[in-house]
Protein backbone atom coordinates (compact mmCIF):
# COMPACT_ATOMS: atom_id res chain seq x y z
CA UNK A 1 0.00 0.00 0.00
CA UNK A 2 0.85 3.46 -0.97
CA UNK A 3 2.00 5.69 1.94
CA UNK A 4 3.39 8.05 0.34
CA UNK A 5 1.36 11.70 0.95
CA UNK A 6 -0.72 12.99 -1.73
CA UNK A 7 -0.40 16.03 -4.12
CA UNK A 8 -1.53 17.25 -6.98
CA UNK A 9 0.86 18.33 -9.80
CA UNK A 10 0.64 21.97 -8.72
CA UNK A 11 2.19 20.80 -5.19
CA UNK A 12 4.78 18.69 -6.97
CA UNK A 13 6.08 21.40 -9.09
CA UNK A 14 6.33 23.92 -6.03
CA UNK A 15 7.50 21.22 -3.87
CA UNK A 16 10.60 19.86 -6.61
CA UNK A 17 11.20 23.00 -8.07
CA UNK A 18 13.73 24.67 -5.67
CA UNK A 19 14.47 28.61 -6.42
CA UNK A 20 14.33 27.69 -10.06
CA UNK A 21 12.64 30.26 -12.22
CA UNK A 22 10.16 28.75 -14.60
CA UNK A 23 11.93 29.45 -17.44
CA UNK A 24 14.93 27.64 -15.69
CA UNK A 25 12.79 24.73 -14.93
CA UNK A 26 11.48 24.34 -18.26
CA UNK A 27 14.95 24.07 -19.89
CA UNK A 28 15.46 21.31 -17.02
CA UNK A 29 12.87 19.71 -18.47
CA UNK A 30 13.97 19.85 -21.98
CA UNK A 31 11.94 22.43 -23.50
CA UNK A 32 8.55 20.78 -22.30
CA UNK A 33 6.37 21.52 -20.65
CA UNK A 34 7.42 25.27 -21.71
CA UNK A 35 7.47 28.30 -19.03
CA UNK A 36 3.60 29.21 -19.91
CA UNK A 37 2.47 25.58 -19.34
CA UNK A 38 4.42 25.39 -15.77
CA UNK A 39 2.50 28.73 -14.97
CA UNK A 40 -0.67 27.36 -15.76
CA UNK A 41 0.06 24.02 -14.14
CA UNK A 42 0.61 25.94 -10.88
CA UNK A 43 -1.53 29.10 -10.98
CA UNK A 44 -4.80 27.18 -12.91
CA UNK A 45 -6.73 24.01 -12.07
CA UNK A 46 -5.78 20.92 -14.19
CA UNK A 47 -8.48 20.17 -15.95
CA UNK A 48 -7.61 17.19 -18.32
CA UNK A 49 -4.23 14.77 -18.58
CA UNK A 50 -1.29 16.28 -20.53
CA UNK A 51 -2.10 15.51 -24.27
CA UNK A 52 1.84 14.67 -24.89
CA UNK A 53 3.53 11.84 -23.31
CA UNK A 54 6.59 14.39 -23.18
CA UNK A 55 5.02 16.71 -20.50
CA UNK A 56 4.84 13.83 -17.81
CA UNK A 57 8.47 12.55 -18.73
CA UNK A 58 9.80 16.16 -19.20
CA UNK A 59 8.37 16.98 -15.93
CA UNK A 60 10.09 13.94 -14.06
CA UNK A 61 13.18 14.79 -15.12
CA UNK A 62 13.32 18.74 -14.55
CA UNK A 63 11.93 17.36 -10.84
CA UNK A 64 14.36 14.82 -10.62
CA UNK A 65 11.38 12.43 -9.67
CA UNK A 66 9.63 8.94 -11.34
CA UNK A 67 7.46 9.50 -14.08
CA UNK A 68 5.04 7.31 -11.75
CA UNK A 69 5.45 10.80 -9.30
CA UNK A 70 4.56 13.15 -12.01
CA UNK A 71 1.67 10.22 -13.15
CA UNK A 72 0.17 10.70 -9.92
CA UNK A 73 -0.11 13.89 -9.31
CA UNK A 74 -1.52 14.33 -12.69
CA UNK A 75 -4.15 11.81 -11.43
CA UNK A 76 -4.47 13.33 -7.89
CA UNK A 77 -5.12 16.41 -9.36
CA UNK A 78 -7.79 15.29 -11.60
CA UNK A 79 -9.50 13.71 -8.72
CA UNK A 80 -9.04 10.06 -10.45
CA UNK A 81 -8.45 7.41 -7.34
CA UNK A 82 -5.16 5.95 -6.72
CA UNK A 83 -4.29 2.55 -6.24
CA UNK A 84 -1.18 0.97 -5.38
CA UNK A 85 0.75 -1.94 -7.24
CA UNK A 86 0.36 -5.26 -6.42
CA UNK A 87 3.63 -6.05 -7.09
CA UNK A 88 5.12 -3.41 -4.21
CA UNK A 89 7.76 -4.64 -2.11
CA UNK A 90 7.37 -4.22 1.85
CA UNK A 91 9.38 -5.45 3.96
CA UNK A 92 8.34 -6.90 6.66
CA UNK A 93 8.65 -5.04 10.74
CA UNK A 94 9.61 -1.35 9.12
CA UNK A 95 6.78 -0.29 9.86
CA UNK A 96 7.88 -0.34 13.59
CA UNK A 97 11.09 1.38 13.07
CA UNK A 98 11.52 4.93 14.02
CA UNK A 99 9.84 7.31 11.90
CA UNK A 100 13.71 8.68 10.68
CA UNK A 101 14.13 5.05 9.41
CA UNK A 102 11.57 4.28 7.48
CA UNK A 103 12.03 8.03 6.23
CA UNK A 104 15.60 6.89 4.79
CA UNK A 105 14.17 3.91 3.53
CA UNK A 106 11.50 5.22 1.54
CA UNK A 107 13.42 8.26 -0.02
CA UNK A 108 16.68 5.30 -0.48
CA UNK A 109 14.20 2.93 -2.73
CA UNK A 110 12.41 6.50 -4.39
CA UNK A 111 16.06 7.01 -5.28
CA UNK A 112 16.87 3.38 -6.79
CA UNK A 113 13.64 3.22 -8.91
CA UNK A 114 13.96 7.00 -10.21
CA UNK A 115 18.01 5.54 -11.17
CA UNK A 116 16.42 2.61 -13.08
CA UNK A 117 13.74 4.76 -14.75
CA UNK A 118 16.43 6.95 -16.00
CA UNK A 119 18.45 3.89 -16.82
CA UNK A 120 15.46 2.30 -19.21
CA UNK A 121 15.03 5.85 -20.70
CA UNK A 122 18.67 6.35 -21.36
CA UNK A 123 18.40 2.48 -23.01
CA UNK A 124 15.27 3.28 -25.19
CA UNK A 125 17.01 6.87 -26.35
CA UNK A 126 20.18 5.21 -27.30
CA UNK A 127 22.24 1.98 -28.18
CA UNK A 128 23.97 1.04 -25.09
CA UNK A 129 27.89 0.16 -25.57
CA UNK A 130 28.60 -3.90 -24.49
CA UNK A 131 31.05 -5.00 -21.48
CA UNK A 132 33.36 -6.03 -24.60
CA UNK A 133 33.25 -2.89 -26.78
CA UNK A 134 34.26 -1.44 -23.14
CA UNK A 135 36.68 -4.19 -22.46
CA UNK A 136 38.08 -5.61 -25.63
CA UNK A 137 39.44 -8.82 -25.38
CA UNK A 138 42.83 -8.77 -25.71
CA UNK A 139 42.95 -6.24 -22.13
CA UNK A 140 41.04 -8.94 -20.73
CA UNK A 141 43.25 -11.87 -21.47
CA UNK A 142 46.18 -9.72 -21.13
CA UNK A 143 44.92 -9.08 -17.27
CA UNK A 144 43.60 -12.30 -16.44
CA UNK A 145 47.36 -14.37 -17.60
CA UNK A 146 49.26 -12.16 -15.81
CA UNK A 147 46.83 -13.29 -12.75
CA UNK A 148 45.71 -9.81 -11.88
CA UNK A 149 43.03 -9.68 -8.89
CA UNK A 150 39.74 -9.24 -9.95
CA UNK A 151 39.79 -11.19 -13.04
CA UNK A 152 39.27 -15.23 -13.06
CA UNK A 153 40.01 -16.47 -16.72
CA UNK A 154 37.39 -19.02 -16.55
CA UNK A 155 34.78 -16.59 -16.76
CA UNK A 156 36.23 -15.10 -19.48
CA UNK A 157 34.46 -14.84 -23.09
CA UNK A 158 35.86 -17.90 -25.31
CA UNK A 159 37.44 -16.91 -28.29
Amino acid sequence: MNTKPTQGIRELILNKRGDRSLEALSRACGGVPTRANLDRLINKPVLSWPKENAVIIGLAKGLGVRVIDVVTAYAESLGLPIVSDMHDMTLPGAGALPESSQRVLRDMSENMLWWQEQAEISHTQQEVASVHELFPADEQRLAADKGEKGIDPEQLPED
